[in-house]
């Protein structure tokens, strides 16, 4: 860990690793201002299309795709859990980035009804995030009505064929 700097916890996309989202924090510059640490969702899977060119495997995912209801809740359950077991044996974060998927999970666990409700802590474990090209609405069970308590950073790409499904997670 470097001295002085704040430490930024990195989740990725779907079917993707911690591989790519370095290559991605490093064209945002981050590792100049953040201690970065990076972790894989809980789920094995395949690579998304193209991501070989840039990494190895094995990939990883926060939700199967094509699960039904109860076995898309069972995903998210498991992969807030383990954030938050990451979280409490690595922590503590100043804040968090996640691209697509990965904001998707972040803006759930960020939520009050999550990480009090649910999860039982005192406080978000992250004081700020930052999201890139966010995606997979669908993830996002919480109540809108509440806004999640903590600034964001939103970057869209206006060229990203989920850009309206990122403008939801915002």
């Amino acid at each position: 860990m470097s001295a002085g700097k704040p430490r930024l916890l990195c989740l990725h996309g779907a079917k993707s690793n911690n591989t790519i989202t370095e290559l991605q924090v490093m064209g945002l510059n981050l590792d100049n201002n953040f201690d970065l640490v990076f972790l894989h969702a809980p789920f094995v899977t395949e690579c998304y299309p193209g991501l070989e060119n840039f990494a190895d495997p094995p990939f990883y995912t926060w939700g199967r795709s094509g699960s039904s209801g109860a076995e898309r809740e069972a995903d998210r359950a498991r992969s807030l859990k383990h954030i938050l077991d990451f979280v409490d044996k690595h922590g503590p974060f100043e804040g968090v980035y996640g691209f697509s998927l990965g904001s998707a999970v972040i803006t759930e666990f960020s939520h009050v009804k999550t990480w009090r409700d649910e999860l039982k802590l005192r406080r978000c474990p992250w004081k700020f995030a930052i999201l890139a090209c966010g995606g997979a609405s669908r993830f996002v069970t919480v109540d809108e009505a509440v806004p999640i308590e903590i600034p964001s950073f939103h970057i869209f790409g206006a060229k990203d064929r989920h850009l309206e499904d990122s403008r939801k997670i915002a």
